[in-house]
């Protein structure tokens, strides 16, 4: 026969085990709200992230940005190098899957790739180009295609990326050379397409 005593104790060893596990669940949720986080981010760019050539990522370097939950403002996340070091901006490399360049001081989200551990720009839908060449028109049930230079805003001026890649027309009508166009994705196949060209 267990002694009052000896219950007592039971009874007490059980809560304080009931304690533990509450305690260590809490703190696996946390760990793994912590990991949810980290595998999606909002960065600003610091340096213009390129665009793939071949099969090798572009890359670049942006700051994590931190979210305000109650001001909704973004701002840039810091880190403390060392014990007692003074706080730093948490700028990472970024690595970039499309032939899309992303720009100086844009704010866009990346996301981890699980087994690389990589932080992966997520891709561009459109851009604004220049066809310097112009663009084919559709031929039958061939597009037409054409270079274009990839041009982004910076203080209210076009201005030239450095990067171009080969856009398709399904339209009869070709793009003049010199035209500005918007091209978009065409997610199925990664091709390009022009969507819109200048009037002539």
């Amino acid at each position: 026969m267990l002694t009052a005593e000896a219950v007592q104790k039971i009874k007490a060893d059980h809560q304080s085990l009931r304690q533990r596990v509450r305690e260590l669940e809490a703190k696996a949720g946390r760990a793994q709200s912590q990991v949810a986080i980290e595998n999606m981010i909002l960065v600003k760019v610091t340096e213009i992230i390129t665009p793939k050539t071949d099969d090798v990522f572009g890359s670049g370097k942006a700051i994590v940005q931190d979210v305000d939950r109650d001001n909704k403002t973004v701002s840039n996340q810091t880190k403390r190098e060392s014990y007692g070091g003074d706080l730093t901006d948490r700028e990472i490399d970024i690595y970039n899957e499309s032939l899309v360049p992303i720009p100086v001081d844009t704010v866009v989200r990346c996301f981890r790739d699980f087994k690389s551990g990589l932080w992966l720009v997520e891709s561009p839908q459109t851009a604004i180009g220049k066809a310097p060449n112009g663009i084919s028109a559709r031929s039958e049930i061939t597009p037409g295609s054409g270079q274009v230079d990839i041009y982004y805003i910076d203080n209210g001026d076009l201005v030239y990326s450095e990067h171009g890649l080969t856009a398709y027309n399904i339209a009869d009508a070709a793009v003049a050379g010199g035209q500005y166009v918007m091209i978009k994705r065409n997610t199925m196949s990664n091709d390009w397409f022009v969507d819109m060209a200048e009037c002539e």
